[in-house]
């Protein structure tokens, strides 16, 4: 097998299963250790990977700040948050997070539709203050100015005494084993109570957010209803993805 061959088999592994082990990869390739060893070092180098004793784990994806992108328009998710639109009817309960493709969300919503619309970001609700068809319940909590978006234990109990026709979430990083994760632990965790009382989750991001993993998880994969991504994903993540009941919508 070609370097170029065993390494992409190395990238394809650890994208399915999370972690790969370079005794594994010297059986399954018939190298040695020694030979594979050398491709993690390799794949590490080009921050293909992340190097650990023994083998290797996925790439901790490094996103920046909701914050630090206020400014920038992003015609990419200005289209996923379009094709979101398309699973929204009148009358529901939608939980939009904070993040760019969530406030296109919110800038997308058609003008006669109507709707109740969540979120603890001040950003959204101000997109929808001219909305007349829309009632806003803007979440209260502590100001977590990375993320713009409330946060604690006041938005929590909130949370808790909703429900949810759809939750719309944008990706941070997901992966097939390791699920969705998130940058910070405090995001993290109003996350993952807020998917517990959504009747259907909708996550949404391009295909440099699959197959990664970031610091802290929120939910397993099987917790999760639909990813809408971009045409550029890897098959074989994709393929992971719907093996444990993902449904998948893919966008160019």
């Amino acid at each position: 097998m070609l370097l170029a061959e065993r390494q992409n088999y190395i990238l394809e592994q650890l994208n399915t299963k999370g972690r790969v082990s370079a005794t594994d990869l010297a059986n399954e390739l018939a190298v040695s250790e020694d030979t594979v060893r050398r491709d993690l070092n390799k794949l590490s180098d080009m921050k293909l990977l992340r190097r650990v004793h023994g083998g290797a784990l996925p790439l901790q994806l490094e996103v920046p700040d909701y914050a630090d992108r206020l400014e920038k328009r992003n015609p990419n998710k200005q289209k996923l948050a379009r094709e979101a639109v398309k699973y929204i009817e009148p009358n529901q309960t939608i939980m939009l997070n904070s993040g760019e493709t969530c406030r296109y969300i919110a800038m997308a919503l058609p003008r006669d539709l109507p709707l109740t619309v969540v979120s603890a970001c001040p950003l959204i609700a101000c997109e929808l203050a001219h909305h007349d068809k829309i009632d806003v319940i803007l979440l209260g909590g502590t100001f977590f100015k990375p993320a713009l978006r409330c946060l604690g234990t006041i938005a929590a109990d909130m949370i808790r005494k909703m429900r949810f026709d759809i939750c719309f979430m944008g990706l941070c990083a997901l992966h097939p084993e390791r699920g969705f994760s998130a940058k910070y632990i405090e995001e993290a965790e109003i996350m993952r109570v807020t998917i517990e009382q959504a009747d259907r989750t909708i996550v949404m991001g391009g295909h440099t957010r699959l197959g990664k993993v970031s610091s802290h998880q929120v939910v397993s994969i099987h917790e999760l209803d639909l990813l809408i991504t971009n045409d550029l994903a890897e098959q074989t993540v994709l393929d992971a993805f719907g093996k444990q009941g993902l449904e998948i919508v893919q966008i160019s």
